[in-house]
């Protein structure tokens, strides 16, 4: 099997606004262009020369500017030429196809997709990005006939989001003769269409990484700030403002102002007094005259950016500067939206890193030796009630419900089983009679609840399998409850905290919650969120003495500051209530 990389190209409207190149591909992309990041990402699984697709409307010149930033490349300027180009190719061999619209925000694996790929060489791989919502939500509204809301649907990224933004690349085997034809689609979203159009049986891979889109300014902004960060990180300059600079030839004048990162790409030129505010990426041979300001921006190659004018939040590729910028708002909130994850991808400090590393490593620890010496100590007493739960009643022992880890990653939490075989069932019937005012599900005499099941669960001992759960990495001593999807979707702010450490079997809710009677799922969400605050290993070590003293929260329960400082619970309850909304009587 051979591996031949195939290039799509585009014409969004930014470039086309004067650029001479007219082509996506050639559009400045960190330390050097667009192709080359393709390409780079294409080398540890194969070096052959590329195919181009040259898209329709391209100007007379691309093939020699394409062939100028990559020698290596073969344009297919027409579809004749496609179905040449490929006819020569054996069956067996499969097309690695990247399109320059969507590109992953890190480096795509190229090569596990590769190792997927040929395990069934006979099934089409897309590598696909989903589309990005602030919190990783998105919500929808369902009619009915008379456009009336029946209901609205919460999506979690990445639990239930099937909105696809795009797809960055296709590892399509030659033998499906999809391209032989002579179509030749205008991206790698067309041709998934097309498969499933033809029956060819094709699969999709999520990007881990998430994607770009560059046919958007503000995409190709994104992708430029996210790898100069990235370039920072490994390349330290003479200097925390000094440019980078990419090949020869920069003029850069005395009295001009650069604050990074900003990279100069061969031959540019920054004038008398001009400013450039990174991150900001200036391409090869591109002048700012003097008294000029570049602003997080991006700046194709060979343009001039005239004296004392403004690019801000710009990929500007020429053309007339003030009339561009007349139908472009440079703080819309949209666009400001696209680049936050930037901000989300960005790796954290060292220090912080470092402390965090620090944390999970001894708590780590600190959960295998507890939960292996409680395993072993506790033996015969999981033995008998195991026993028990056996001779008690029909079924099996032990009861796996599907809960959420850290990140969102499903797993089984084990308990004892407590009530009698297809309880599920049931519960949807039992709805109505729950006693507490939150997402999740509990009754004071739960008719499901088997006799030793009541003592079971009076005790506590039915949550003792989750020492497993604990040994093996699944769950924590102590951390927010594990809870199912369903019961974590209505506070997303609350989600997102609960998810980002690891579950327990005991937590700050269990020790003080005290507002039983009445429904206390707001004290749920106000604790996990207390404890993710104000993450320790002291911390934990007292919400486990806390959890012995107060038989679990069933006997008694302590004040928050008696866990963490008073200080940080009277910040958090402000916090809250300056963002509730004020209640208004009638």
């Amino acid at each position: 099997m051979r591996i031949w990389p195939v290039l799509l190209d585009a014409q969004p409207t930014y470039v086309l606004a004067g650029s001479t190149a007219r082509s996506l591909l050639l559009a400045p992309l960190g330390t050097g262009q667009v192709i080359d990041q393709l390409m780079a990402w294409m080398e540890p699984v194969s070096r052959n020369a590329p195919l181009v697709l040259q898209p329709e409307g391209a100007s007379s010149d691309y093939e020699r500017n394409i062939v100028a930033a990559c020698p290596s490349a073969r344009v297919i300027t027409t579809p004749a030429a496609c179905v040449d180009a490929l006819g020569v190719l054996e069956p067996s061999d499969v097309l690695v196809m990247l399109d320059a619209r969507c590109v992953p925000a890190n480096d795509p694996d190229l090569a596990e997709a590769l190792h997927q790929y040929t395990g069934d060489p006979r099934v089409a791989l897309h590598l696909v990005g989903f589309e990005t919502a602030v919190a990783g939500t998105k919500e929808r509204l369902n009619f009915d006939a008379t456009g009336r809301v029946r209901g609205i649907v919460r999506h979690y990224d990445p639990v239930t989001w099937p909105f696809i933004s795009g797809v960055a690349a296709t590892l399509l085997p030659v033998a499906s003769g999809a391209l032989a034809d002579g179509i030749v689609p205008a991206s790698l979203t067309e041709l998934r269409q097309i498969l499933s159009a033809r029956g060819i049986p094709s699969r999709d891979i999520p990007v881990d990484s998430g994607t770009v889109d560059l046919c958007s300014e503000a995409g190709l902004l994104a992708a430029n700030e996210h790898l100069l960060t990235q370039f920072r990180e490994t390349v330290a300059p003479a200097g925390p403002s000094a440019p980078i600079l990419i090949g020869s030839g920069h003029q850069i004048h005395a009295r001009a102002r650069l604050v990074g990162p900003v990279v100069l790409h061969a031959e540019a030129e920054v004038g008398d007094q001009a400013t450039v505010l990174g991150p900001a990426v200036i391409g090869a041979g591109a002048r700012i005259e003097p008294g000029a300001v570049v602003t997080h921006a991006v700046i194709d190659g060979g343009c001039v950016v005239p004296a004392g004018a403004t690019v801000r939040d710009r990929a500007w590729f020429g053309g007339d500067l003030q009339s561009s910028a007349e139908g472009h708002d440079s703080s819309a909130y949209s666009e400001r939206l696209k680049r936050l994850r930037v901000d989300r991808l960005t790796s954290p400090s060292t220090a912080a890193a470092s402390h965090r590393r620090a944390h999970l490593f001894l708590k780590r620890s600190l959960d295998i030796t507890v939960s292996a010496l409680s395993l072993l100590l506790l033996s015969p007493a999981l033995l008998v009630a195991a026993l028990l739960v056996r001779l008690d009643s029909r079924g099996p022992i032990f009861y796996g419900d599907k809960r959420e880890g850290r990140s969102g990653r499903g797993f089984r939490c084990w308990k004892f089983r407590t009530m009698c075989v297809n309880a599920d069932a049931a519960q949807k019937d039992l709805r109505s009679l729950t006693a507490i005012d939150g997402p999740h599900f509990k009754l004071d005499r739960d008719p499901r609840v088997t006799r030793i099941g009541r003592l079971l669960r009076a005790s506590n001992l039915d949550e003792l399998p989750q020492l497993f759960n604990v040994l093996v990495g699944e769950m924590s001593l102590v951390g927010p409850r594990p809870s199912p999807f369903r019961e974590n979707q209505v506070c997303v702010p609350w989600r997102e905290g609960r998810l980002s450490v690891p579950p327990g079997i005991t937590g700050m809710w269990q020790v003080c919650r005290h507002d039983r009677a009445n429904g206390d799922f707001h004290q749920w969400i106000e604790y996990d969120l207390l404890y993710v605050r104000n993450l320790s290993i002291w911390l934990d070590l007292k919400i486990l003495v806390a959890t012995v003293l107060t038989g679990g929260g069933k006997t008694g329960h302590v004040t928050p500051e008696r866990l963490i400082p008073r200080r940080a619970v009277r910040t958090a309850r402000t916090d809250r209530s300056a963002t509730e909304p004020t209640r208004r009587v009638a």
